[in-house]
């Protein structure tokens, strides 16, 4: 899947080479427009805020977070490495 393809994914969170296998595990940041909405499919892993969540899913899923109203956008997360 393409990532450019995506109008909801925040800038800058996108992973090198720009795209990523639809079976590909991912971590995001979802913000959405409805308190306590939680997309279909999705499992919370923690809440921020009321309009704001982790989830890990798949990377096909994040089509149908940028095709979904109720979502304002998605940054997709990284994995920071242990300096010790």
């Amino acid at each position: 899947m393409k990532l450019d393809d995506l109008r909801k994914l925040e800038l800058g969170s996108q992973p090198p080479g720009n795209s990523l296998a639809d079976d590909a595990e991912v971590s995001a940041i979802v913000k959405v427009r409805q308190p306590n909405y939680v997309p279909a499919g999705l499992t919370v892993r923690s809440r921020i805020d009321d309009k704001m969540f982790t989830v890990t899913c798949r990377a096909a899923a994040l089509r149908d977070l940028d095709q979904d109203p109720l979502v304002e956008s998605v940054a997709l997360t990284q994995k920071l490495r242990s300096l010790a």
